[in-house]
């Protein structure tokens, strides 16, 4: 394996090497400011705190607690006093009750035990699930490096979230639609426990004409969904409907505290001053939008398969209704996978540049804070047309490579 790797490494053209020494050097310098700013802002394990909770609440028979917002929070505020550093503000749980299935077996362990299992198995997780992409060789480390860098990573363990888990999910069901696809589909069908990362899955699949993952995402879905049903009852799907669906206080309290914190095309309307119904219309184009781009990708385009899953990955950023910094995990991994792209073929003008800027410009959020983070949607944007015109630039360059059976014309290696 390191004859492997150094071998790889050797064929490297010097020009190559300095855009990666430059990338490198930029992303420790921008990873260690979000290590430092997240580390001295946010409360450790804020998030982490609401999954454990709702674990220990079911344990002890006291699942309707976690539809009781603000007794909710009281009751993490109380059950962790001894680590959080700050009393929490309003922290309700607004998950679907498929995802509370998942993490159930996390309150059987102490709590700090529980957080470091948690963050560790699933950065390992989406390590492997990004390998899927990425043939033998050095660029496997430049994976596992960049995504130790990435902001989204820091922000993800200070506050314990589960973004390595529903990117892995999704990247690890796309890397294995022609070696596994049932297991693909499983893993797809598995992401609903996040159902705004997942709502351009279908739209891929669909386009693609992924029949059979398709098939069994769907199947994988109503199966953790029954599962939910029969371990939890269906009473906590009536007041998680009814949280995300009706008229709800508590969701409108959460929007202010919550979304608003995030950076949606819902968030950036409101923070520009657009009203509420203004806002959710723009959200809705957005939506459509995305939808397209990524309907072209997958059934038009003869773009290469880490290219697609590099669109796929940002546009789903874009378009969902509530996301947050963690959640552009997704958008660090679009990069690295451009990157490594760039390291086998060549670096086009400008494509250093905007792997940085890509990479960095999480630290400029959230846009309701800091208003220099109005600008991330346009800068993925330009992302996404690099990446594009990446794609088609390979098909010109290379036709008889992209011919629909060779491995690279698929939907992953």
């Amino acid at each position: 394996m390191p004859g492997v790797v150094r071998q790889n490494y050797d064929s490297l053209s010097v020009s190559g090497r300095r855009y990666l020494l430059l990338i490198e050097s930029s992303c420790v310098l921008i990873s260690t400011a979000a290590w430092v700013f997240y580390d001295f802002v946010w409360v450790h394990a804020q998030d982490y705190a609401v999954f454990y909770t709702a674990s220990r609440s079911y344990l002890e028979g006291h699942l309707p607690l976690i539809f009781d917002g603000d007794a909710f929070t009281a009751q993490i505020n109380e059950r962790l006093s001894g680590w959080l550093s700050l009393p929490l503000d309003l922290h309700p749980w607004v998950y679907p009750p498929s995802f509370l299935l998942t993490i159930i077996p996390l309150g059987f362990l102490p709590f700090v035990v529980s957080y470091g299992l948690f963050i560790i198995g699933t950065f390992g997780f989406l390590n492997c699930a990004v390998r899927c992409h990425i043939p033998q060789g050095y660029q496997r480390w430049v994976i596992t490096v960049g995504l130790l860098l990435s902001p989204a990573t820091a922000f993800t363990v200070v506050v314990g979230q589960n973004s390595f888990l529903s990117t892995a999910l999704m990247v690890g069901g796309f890397g294995l639609i022609r070696r596994a696809p049932m297991l693909a589909g499983a893993l797809l069908g598995l992401l609903t426990c996040k159902p705004q990362l997942w709502l351009l899955v279908p739209v891929a699949l669909f386009a693609a004409r992924e029949w059979k993952v398709l098939g069994s995402t769907i199947v994988a879905a109503a199966v953790l969904t029954l599962a939910s049903v029969v371990v939890l009852g269906i009473e906590p799907w009536r007041e998680w409907l009814n949280l995300m669906l009706g008229p709800s206080p508590l969701y409108q309290r959460w929007l202010l505290v919550g979304r608003l914190y995030g950076q949606s095309a819902y968030t950036e309307a409101i923070v520009l001053g657009a009203t509420a119904r203004i806002a959710s219309l723009l959200q809705a184009l957005t939506i459509i939008s995305g939808a397209i781009l990524v309907w072209w990708c997958f059934r038009t385009s003869r773009m290469r398969g880490d290219l697609r899953l590099a669109v796929l990955l940002t546009a789903t950023i874009l378009v969902a209704p509530q996301v947050s910094i963690y959640d552009t995990e997704m958008v660090a991994v679009a990069a690295l996978l451009f990157l490594c792209r760039a390291l086998r073929d060549r670096f086009h003008p400008g494509d250093a540049a905007t792997i940085i800027i890509v990479w960095g410009i999480e630290l400029l959020d959230p846009p309701y804070v800091f208003r220099w983070g109005l600008m991330t949607p346009l800068v993925f944007c330009v992302f996404l047309a690099v990446v594009i015109a990446r794609g088609r630039t390979d098909i010109r360059g290379s036709p008889v490579s992209l011919s629909p059976g060779h491995p690279e014309g698929r939907l992953a290696f």
